[in-house]
């Protein structure tokens, strides 16, 4: 979405979020060309704007190569019996040595036995999360005249048709 032109050097509307930005970059670049745009927006505010639109898509890629390390981890994290410092994947094997400490309570233990399982579930959760966004995203972009769309896109920072340029 940036262009090559050379940019405002004032602002005519300084103190906007992010957000307001990228709401007024995406309702402008429907009408205008970029070197309008790059009358409207310094350097700054454009780039401020594309990148709040970037951030807003999913990180899919990471995602799916975080999962793909997690399926190559063996199961069943836990602690070694009688040494909380030790944790060892199903089979016995050690995975992680953190010291010996005995039986006492190793916080750090507990996260690491703790970490396969738990970064299954968030990466479920965060898909999960991500579809309803999308959801949502494409019930404010599809609307219409039906509902107010700028105070439901509001609640969740999103800016009304970004997607389409995905």
């Amino acid at each position: 979405m940036p262009n090559q032109q050379a940019h405002r050097e004032t602002s005519a509307q300084p103190d906007r979020t992010d957000w307001q930005l990228a709401q007024e970059y995406m309702h402008r670049a429907r009408y205008a060309d970029s070197v309008r745009l790059a009358e409207l927006f310094t350097d700054e505010e454009a780039a401020r704007a594309t990148a709040y639109l970037a951030a807003q898509r999913p990180d899919t890629d990471r995602l799916t190569a975080i999962e793909a390390r997690l399926k190559a981890v063996p199961a069943g994290w836990r602690h070694r019996g009688g040494d909380t410092g030790v944790i060892e994947d199903g089979d016995g094997r050690p995975v992680a040595v953190l010291g010996t400490s005995g039986a006492e309570r190793l916080p750090l233990g507990e996260f690491v036995a703790a970490a396969p399982g738990d970064t299954e579930w968030l990466t479920q959760q965060l898909r999960r999360a991500w579809a309803q966004l999308d959801r949502l995203r494409d019930r404010i972009d599809d609307a219409g005249s039906l509902m107010h769309i700028h105070h439901v896109a509001t609640a969740i920072d999103y800016v009304p048709g970004s997607r389409e340029t995905e």
